[in-house]
């Protein structure tokens, strides 16, 4: 008879245990590494990373990014859904590295023969880094994997370094016509986001000379859906609604 159980018991063992999965991606393809309760996962970066056959329940997930202006860490605690795959987004907010860890869905594992699903449990839907801090000075264990996305996002875009030597050199001009041409010369061959353009055009003393950067920097801009930033540099309301303007003609 017991010789009858034991293999009977490991045919319906599966049936009632289920393991659990968890995937991590960047929005905008930046590689990361990832480490599971405190074990390397990926040696060399990814933009996408998945873990499988992970016991159910809590889990500390901490991440090293390769961002625009550094490394960027993070981490928070996870809770897996038994049965389930569940899926995170990782985003890279501002220049200063703020990284939000958004759950983006919980997608059923395939369940053995005849295993029932196992039920979802509430789960908070956002977990905000606990570091955030960018390290400047540190390196990936391994060179960094380029993906399309990565470059898609911001193709030659002005450095960290470059830009700072820019505002500097806006900086030490009094006259606003060569401010004007400096500025033009920075970006004509390159990309600059949202935030960035915001901060050079506060270097303008005028606001038509705001209003006529921005035109010429808009189509130079790699994060388009961000514009609203700029907005913020103009001190009238009619500046915006010119920007405005000119934005709905270029789209037609």
């Amino acid at each position: 008879m017991k010789k009858l159980l034991l293999p009977l018991l490991l045919v319906l063992l599966p049936l009632f245990t289920q393991a659990s999965a968890v995937t991590f991606s960047t929005k905008r393809g930046e590689p990361f590494q990832m480490y599971l309760n405190g074990k390397l996962v990926n040696s060399v970066a990814r933009n996408v990373v998945r873990v499988a056959n992970l016991q159910p329940g809590q889990h500390l997930v901490e991440f090293s990014i390769r961002g625009r202006y550094g490394i960027y860490r993070t981490g928070t605690r996870v809770l897996l859904p038994v049965g389930f795959e569940s899926n995170y987004r990782l985003v890279v907010v501002g220049r200063n590295g703020r990284v939000r860890i958004q759950r983006l869905a919980d997608v059923p594992l395939r369940p053995p023969v005849g295993a029932p699903l196992p039920q979802q449990p509430n789960q908070p839907r956002h977990y905000p880094g606990e570091y955030g801090t960018p390290q400047q000075q540190e390196q990936l264990q391994e060179p960094a994997v380029q993906t399309p996305a990565d470059d898609d996002y911001c193709q030659n875009a002005i450095t960290r370094y470059d830009f700072d030597k820019l505002l500097e050199s806006i900086k030490a001009r009094e006259l606003e016509s060569t401010k004007l041409t400096i500025a033009r010369e920075a970006v004509r061959s390159n990309s600059i986001t949202s935030e960035d353009l915001k901060e050079l055009l506060e270097q303008f003393e005028y606001e038509g000379s705001r209003v006529e950067f921005a035109k010429f920097a808009y189509e130079r801009i790699c994060d388009k859906e961000r514009f609203y930033y700029v907005y913020d540099a103009f001190k009238f309301d009619t500046s915006i609604q010119e920007m405005e303007k000119f934005i709905n003609s270029r789209r037609r």
